[in-house]
């Protein structure tokens, strides 16, 4: 019976143990941390998204530059066989509004506890936790550190998993990246993706917001429009929306020092609807109240107006309104960041994900050098680029 190893306990390392099992294997999976899918359970805190139900061809579009190898991999591990394991695992999905796919009643961990089950109901299946990757050498020998001791394993097949550089508390740190580059593997620098940014508000601005919410919205960067949320912060604004300009609001800092973000605060009207609707307010009361009872502008909202546009007023509302011009100068740190750009580059992987550097070696998930929104594409990679890694060592 073959024999691999699992080097990661979050979803693609758990999916890998999962299929290879169905395949005869005999699985050692073995995790830093006490428990199983701790980034996974935190993702979930707010809705488990795990997949999005968006026709393939623009699916496979929010992975940029990699889009078509994620395209090969998507098409033969796709949304919708993502949802078949869910259903094997007794958790039935549904399709949101937005096109997003979530559990119907099973929260995270309930669905971590489900699956876990299944894999030590297998007898081929042999669990090591505690036991926290150090190293690798050219010889394929991994060594851990289990309770401050040192131990050494080796294997013909394995399959590190083990993330990006993002949520140290749940182990994804990226320090794994130091012993894939001294045996000279290839990788890209690690940089936040999917993470907040930051712009200098005012005292008066900083100690009234908060952490306050921005709903249906529409954010505009580079020709590219979101409709979705945002989050004002202290340092600045995060959320749903600025994630999907991440990447490109990120660059461009990067390169420029700034990047300005435009909101819409009211995409479901125009700038005459606008002027329209304020047109019939009482003129004697305040601005605050006119764009409240007018378009129903909330009272977060107007502070970010007056934030930005001291000399708002009436007759210039209805533009200011639509065009929220945000200056951005910092990114927030990477251990904020939802996931991370970087990892190891594709150029360093057979089509199986298996290094070219280290027969019988697959990197899968977000140690691989991707970049994608968030919405259910960064789960949905990590699972198909699994299933592909599986592949490779069925054949």
């Amino acid at each position: 019976m073959k024999k691999v190893i699992i080097i990661g306990g979050g979803p693609a390392g758990l999916y890998s143990a999962y299929k290879l099992l169905y395949n005869g294997f005999k699985v050692d999976l073995y995790d830093h941390s006490s428990g199983l899918g701790k980034k996974f359970l935190v993702a979930g805190n707010g809705g488990l998204n795990l997949t999005h139900s968006e026709d393939i061809e623009e699916f496979v579009k929010k992975y940029g530059e990699n889009e078509s190898f994620f395209a090969s991999m998507i098409n033969e591990f796709t949304p919708n066989d993502l949802r078949s394991f869910c259903t094997e695992l007794g958790v039935e999905t549904f399709v949101g509004s937005s096109k997003r796919v979530f559990p119907k009643n099973l929260k995270a961990a309930e669905i971590l506890l489900n699956w876990i089950k299944r894999l030590k109901e297998n007898e081929n299946f042999s669990l090591h936790l505690n036991h926290k990757f150090t190293n690798i050498n050219s010889n394929k020998e991994i060594t851990l550190i289990h309770l401050e001791n040192k131990v050494k394993i080796q294997g013909d097949n394995v399959i590190f998993a083990m993330g990006g550089a993002s949520w140290k508390k749940t182990g994804s740190d990226g320090t794994w990246s130091e012993s894939f580059k001294k045996i000279g593997i290839e990788l890209s620098p690690f940089l936040p993706m999917n993470c907040g940014f930051e712009k200098s508000w005012s005292p008066f601005f900083i100690e009234k917001i908060g952490y306050s919410p921005l709903k249906n919205i529409e954010l505009k960067y580079n020709g590219k429009s979101i409709r979705g949320e945002a989050m004002l912060t202290p340092f600045g604004i995060e959320g749903g929306g600025v994630y999907a300009h991440s990447l490109a609001l990120r660059n461009e800092i990067m390169k420029t020092g700034v990047a300005i973000l435009c909101i819409d605060l009211k995409p479901s009207l125009t700038e005459s609807e606008i002027q329209n609707k304020i047109s019939q307010q009482n003129q004697k009361s305040s601005l605050s109240n006119q764009l409240r009872k007018a378009i129903g502008i909330e009272k977060i909202a107007f502070l970010l107006l007056k934030e930005i546009y001291p000399h708002i007023n009436r007759e210039n509302a209805p533009r200011l309104i639509k065009n929220v011009e945000i200056s951005l100068s910092g990114v927030r740190p990477i251990d904020e960041a939802i996931s991370t750009s970087g990892g190891v580059k594709f150029t360093e992987l057979t089509e199986f994900l298996e290094l070219k550097k280290l027969k019988g070696c697959y990197v899968i998930g977000e140690m691989l050098d991707f970049e994608a929104p968030t919405g259910g594409y960064l789960l949905q990679g990590c699972f198909s680029s699994a299933a592909r890694a599986v592949r490779g060592l069925l054949n």
